[in-house]
């Protein structure tokens, strides 16, 4: 079957999801199954970015892995206005004001572009000096700079695909999410192999991920103007409305703090991973690609959260809302639980088919217990604050972020590796009671039910 038949097949389906009425159950399902694979579209790249780079080396891995986390420390704002651009579209199709919808979509691309774009300028100007910042030294700087130098010239292209799958899935329309993932993978896997087989190698992977978001993104905007997903943008849409964009911005910027916090954090965290060599930076990587792919199902479902609370919130039915993401977070929770258990059992060939580095391997299998338990109490935490999130409360997940990460999960991290001498063991319990405090502290506050006051 080619990629563009099986997109005409999805696109055959029923492409808006009714899910403020009937079961609950069903109507999770049909909004969660596009989410799922989606996310496994999404996810796939990472994991399939690491065996090519693995064939080159751990430094390739470790170059790959820095430059990314520049880039997802940068990209806070970019996380916030789609997550806030979904929360108000999602509230204005609930409540079938479907014009105020367009204009939510259309105001938030203007200002996605605008975002994106200046922070492309910034990375390409500042490359060198925030790559040390992350940790980037000696023989690592060179890879590192040329991995990252075509991420950020490519930067609106690779944040707006899923920026817009998050509109095309509080639109109701997650089948259309998940055609606009399949041409990205279909190009991905066709280019990375090619350029780096031609002796590109990094510059290559990174390219190859470039040009492929570049082509979703042009495809998500035709679903977007056509009228065929549960948004349709006009070009008067896209004149500034300063009303509209206020209402996004003010959801938003709470959330660009959320995101911005763990992001910093990571780049902290990278920074002491890279004091003990390359080895854990690249088990660190790997780990996280795997738990990825493997969590697909938990992500699809907490992705479907945003949806069903906003939705559900615009049609007046808060208490449908709160049943939602309880049924969600049970579900996952008990995937996470059954699947990361496996990759804990299965950890070193797991790790061997993405690399052959034998310290890699053995830092990532001394610890993949904890870091598994670490994945899945962070998964319980994504859950509230999606749910949160749905109903426009990001002030709490802020507040909740900010004092679970500076007051707990760094101060804990310094104490066990530097302190306690534990080294990237002590890192990985320092993650283990951030995520911990955090999933606490989020379902605390989502069982107040105060989210449901909330107004946009």
């Amino acid at each position: 079957m080619t990629l563009h038949s099986l997109t005409g097949r999805l696109g055959a389906l029923r492409q808006t999801v009714t899910i403020t009425q009937g079961r609950l159950r069903d109507n999770l399902w049909q909004l969660s199954w596009p989410l799922m694979i989606s996310q496994g579209l999404s996810f796939f790249p990472g994991l399939y970015d690491a065996y090519w780079l693995g064939r080159l080396g751990p430094q390739a891995l470790a170059a790959a892995g820095l430059a990314m986390s520049v880039r997802i420390t940068m990209i806070s704002v970019l996380m916030a206005l789609s997550a806030a651009s979904g929360a108000v579209i999602a509230r204005y199709v609930g409540a079938r004001d479907h014009e105020s919808a367009n204009l939510a979509a259309a105001q938030a691309i203007v200002l996605f572009v605008v975002s994106a774009g200046s922070l492309s300028i910034i990375g390409l100007i500042f490359i060198g000096p925030l790559l040390n910042l992350a940790g980037a030294s000696g023989a690592l700087m060179a890879p590192t700079i040329a991995y990252a130098r075509v991420i950020f010239a490519g930067l609106i292209a690779m944040e707006m695909v899923p920026s817009m799958g998050f509109m095309l899935s509080a639109a109701g329309s997650p089948q259309l999410s998940l055609q606009m993932n399949l041409w990205v993978l279909g190009l991905f896997v066709t280019l990375e192999p090619l350029l780096i087989g031609l002796g590109w190698g990094v510059t290559g992977a990174a390219l190859a991920t470039v040009a492929a978001n570049t082509v979703g993104m042009f495809y998500g905007l035709y679903l977007l103007t056509t009228g065929r997903a549960g948004v349709r943008i006009e070009l008067r849409h896209l004149r500034p409305q300063w009303s509209m964009m206020k209402r996004i911005l003010r959801i938003a910027l709470p959330g660009v703090i959320q995101r911005g916090m763990p992001n910093l954090a990571n780049s902290i965290l990278m920074r002491f991973m890279a004091a003990y060599g390359a080895a854990p930076l690249a088990a660190y990587g790997l780990f996280s690609r795997l738990a990825m792919l493997l969590l697909i199902p938990c992500s699809g479902l907490s992705s479907a959260a945003v949806p069903m609370v906003g939705q559900n919130l615009g049609a007046g039915q808060p208490t449908r809302a709160a049943r939602a993401v309880k049924l969600i977070a049970v579900a996952a929770l008990v995937m996470a639980g059954i699947l990361l258990g496996l990759l804990a059992v299965f950890a070193e060939p797991a790790f061997g088919l993405f690399t052959r580095d034998s310290e890699t391997i053995r830092v990532g299998v001394s610890a993949i217990g904890v870091l598994a338990l670490w994945r899945g109490l962070m998964q319980l935490g994504i859950i509230m604050d999606a749910g949160l999130t749905g109903a426009g409360d990001t002030l709490s997940p802020m507040v909740i972020n900010i004092i679970v990460l500076w007051l707990a999960q760094l101060p804990a991290v310094w104490l066990f590796s530097s302190r306690l001498g534990w080294g990237a063991y002590g890192i990985w319990w320092g993650l283990v009671i951030g995520a911990a405090g955090q999933a606490l502290l989020l379902t605390l506050r989502f069982r107040q039910g105060r989210w449901q006051l909330v107004r946009i």
